[in-house]
């Protein structure tokens, strides 16, 4: 059996995975546009990872709420139960 963190921790942690995952495909992306794929394209992707992880992590924190709420201006939670389905029992 494994021991899962507290759901408190959820936001936080989530917000790390997406800063890293998406912060590290961004960077790589932008690099390559920029400079192109030279010898020393993974040290400059590297560098441009560091600093856009840096400053991802902060903003997802930051942002993640608004853009929840945005989203729910728009769709149903998916967190939300869901409406009984006519002729069926609850």
């Amino acid at each position: 059996m494994s021991k899962k963190l507290p759901v408190r921790l959820f936001q936080p942690l989530f917000g790390l995975f997406m800063a890293f995952f998406m912060s590290f495909l961004m960077s790589g992306a932008i690099t390559a546009l920029n400079v192109g794929i030279p010898p020393d394209f993974v040290s400059r992707w590297m560098h441009s990872w560091g600093v856009a992880f840096l400053l991802a992590y902060p903003a997802i924190l930051v942002v993640a709420p608004l853009a929840r709420r945005l989203a729910l201006k728009f769709a149903e939670s998916p967190f939300s139960p869901a409406a009984p389905v006519a002729g069926t029992k609850t």
